[in-house]
């Protein structure tokens, strides 16, 4: 028999099972009857004055479907001094994203280091999304208000970039276990009150894969790191900090006070279920909308019959396969709220760039539709405008695209837009045929402001239209000399709009704007840049549906060195001769050309099973050429796109 050996293992007495934000809230009731001495430990632990807490955070913004059933809790002490600091604080309209974990986890930490009069450290490794997040602006200031130093060491490698940002932004430090930007957060907070933290911030730097930056890591401490220390500005910026020439320009929009360029702007149609709404094809779009809604009501009236108060998170069938549920469905759902699919409601809409959809655009069926209805409140309402991204974009830059549809919420990562009109329906009564009982037709209202138009002639002449207007601040977004210099501007707020030193420059802006607008809402009228179509194997005969289809196109070459001039169309057609430039012409992370090579493509929701096959697109409107043919008229617009941009003058605007 083996006699145990003494270890000399004496095991911590402190050690609390908890939900560390639930612990600390006001008037919680602890189990009395189950883990009893581990919640007398958690009272020990809380009457302590904890002088340093160090952790990893996690990043978490609650569920990702409405089928998930796995909404965030609610913790009302912790989330009202979020409200009272941080949101109070912050600019940003949507505040949301301040209850993230790791954010609840930087003021819970806060909460207990600046209660105690000798101060202490906390230290977390965790998302980085607060660096220079426009939401998280209240929480720079408050944080630079409540601690002494702050050490941030970014060691970036935000995946939900594309492209060459990606690539800058280098390897994940916690490998496949997140896509943020990951970064070490350092706060002390010392004896007395403070005046504003001195702030110490590092960037590891651009291109380095995991391996790197942990070596780099390893090496390094807070006293041999070459720390840059930064003052941040009153908007609560540390990098990038905003140009102060921007804030004297014109906004573009501003719903508050009614002086931007123009009257209304809103976001893009936010669905909440993609896949469900938004289809290549009429036909299948209209069956997966009808199948949705009958299973929808189908829930409703077994609620009534036998749900009998039940929670409905609990009661509702969530197979993916026949509803993507949102929060307003559980809302109606329980009011006992039928839906219904309405003719009108099947549109077109611009879902990515140069990428139409066909949509089912609906209050009850989308979850957000902002004021679009006042936009295209038909199928027949002719629009367009400037979609631009919007502060909340992760693109590495600012960019701007005309549409002539419904634009969705992420068509540019996540924007805004601009309409040139909007439309009024007259209320009973105002309308000349309401008597007669015919439905009021919208009456179509000009978006350019009349305070704009006077403000323009009288810089400009009397000539001046509110075409010139909107075609100039088109123009004006495509300045490579305004993006650059307003860069950091343009990431945190809006564009404001400054107006030209003489009338002719104003008009080379205008004109160029209008050009634009010509190229990216008639791109599927422009001609084709001659490519040549090489048949790399056995064409289908007779069938040219079948010889034009597409599964997944790809660029010639390999990854790492793919040949960009190239693209491998199908299994026996692929298209050579794409000059270089083409791929000059920029939306986000992406060329033009590589959004067609990404969205034109056959894709499965791993969901809901539906699926979205561009091919009938092309079935569907006669055009077996449709997909190869759009190839060729997006290196046209490119070429354009960048021989006007090319063409822009310098703004000049000291003068």
């Amino acid at each position: 028999m083996v006699e145990p050996v003494e270890t000399g293992y004496i095991p911590f007495d402190g050690m609390v099972l908890t939900d560390t934000f639930q612990m600390s809230e006001d008037g919680d009731t602890l189990d009395e009857r189950v883990f009893t001495s581990n919640n007398d430990r958690l009272v020990a632990q809380n009457k302590l004055d904890i002088r340093v807490i160090i952790g990893n955070p996690p990043y978490s913004v609650g569920q990702s479907s409405g089928n998930d059933n796995n909404a965030n809790l609610k913790y009302p002490t912790l989330d009202e001094s979020i409200r009272s600091t941080y949101a109070e604080r912050s600019t940003a309209t949507n505040k949301n994203s301040l209850y993230d974990s790791y954010i609840r986890a930087i003021r819970w930490a806060s909460n207990r280091i600046i209660a105690s009069s000798d101060g202490g450290v906390v230290a977390y490794v965790s998302n980085g999304g607060y660096i220079d997040g426009n939401t998280a602006d209240g929480l720079r200031k408050t944080l630079v208000g409540e601690f002494h130093d702050i050490y941030v060491y970014n060691l970036r490698g935000n995946q939900r970039t594309a492209g060459e940002q990606s690539r800058k932004e280098g390897g994940k430090i916690f490998d496949s276990g997140s896509r943020n930007t990951v970064a070490v957060l350092i706060l002390v907070k010392k004896p007395g009150p403070t005046r504003g933290a001195a702030l110490h911030y590092k960037d590891i730097g651009d291109y380095l894969d995991r391996n790197e930056k942990l070596a780099l890591v390893d090496a390094a401490s807070i006293g041999t790191l070459d720390w840059t220390t930064i003052t941040p500005n009153a908007e609560g910026d540390w990098i990038n900090q905003r140009n102060d020439v921007f804030e004297s320009f014109t906004p573009i929009g501003d719903k508050g006070s009614g002086t931007g360029i123009f009257a209304n702007y809103c976001r893009g149609l936010a669905t909440a279920r993609d896949a469900w709404i938004y289809n290549s094809s009429a036909v299948n779009l209209s069956h997966n909308v009808e199948s949705m809604v009958a299973f929808y009501n189908g829930e409703v009236d077994r609620y009534a019959a036998h749900g009998h108060g039940a929670g409905v998170d609990g009661f509702i069938n969530t197979d993916a396969t026949r509803l993507s549920w949102n929060r307003a469905d559980k809302v109606q759902l329980k009011r006992a709220t039928k839906y219904a699919v309405q003719d009108a409601g099947y549109r077109t809409a611009a879902y990515r760039p140069f990428n139409k959809q066909k949509v089912h655009f609906s209050r009850q069926l989308n979850d957000m539709v902002y004021q679009l209805e006042t936009i295209f409140p038909t199928a027949k309402s002719e629009n367009y405008g400037i979609y631009i991204t919007s502060p909340a974009s992760h693109y590495p830059t600012f960019e701007a695209v005309m549409v002539n549809a419904l634009p969705d919420l992420h068509m540019l990562d996540t924007g805004q837009f601009f309409p040139r009109y909007t439309y009024m329906t007259p209320t009973s009564g105002d309308d000349l045929f309401s008597a007669a009982g015919a439905p009021a037709t919208p009456e179509r209202v000009d978006n350019v402001t009349d305070a704009t138009l006077a403000n323009y002639r009288a810089a400009y002449g009397a000539t001046v239209s509110k075409d010139d207007v909107f075609f100039y601040v088109y123009g004006l977004l495509h300045s490579p000399e305004y993006r650059s210099e307003f860069a950091a501007d343009l990431k945190k707020m809006l564009p404001r709009i400054p107006m030209m030193p003489g009338a002719e420059k104003f008009m080379a802006f205008a004109q160029a704007g209008l050009e634009l607008s010509a190229l990216h809402i008639g791109y599927e009228q422009q001609e084709p840049y001659a490519l040549t179509e090489v048949e790399t194997a056995v064409v289908p005969a007779a069938d040219e549906y079948a010889k034009y289809a597409v599964k997944k196109m790809k660029y010639g070459g390999k990854a790492g060195a793919w040949d960009k001039s190239r693209i491998v169309y199908n299994a026996h057609v692929t298209l050579e001769g794409i000059p270089e430039d083409a791929q000059r012409y920029m939306l986000g992370a992406r060329s033009a050309i590589d959004w067609i090579v990404e969205r034109y493509q056959v894709k499965t929701d791993k969901a809901s099973g539906i699926v979205n096959d561009p091919n009938d697109w092309s079935r569907e409107h006669g055009q077996p050429r449709y997909i190869i043919d759009l190839i060729g008229r997006i290196v046209t617009v490119s070429l354009e796109t960048n021989r006007i941009v090319d063409s822009l003058p310098s703004l000049d605007l000291r003068e």
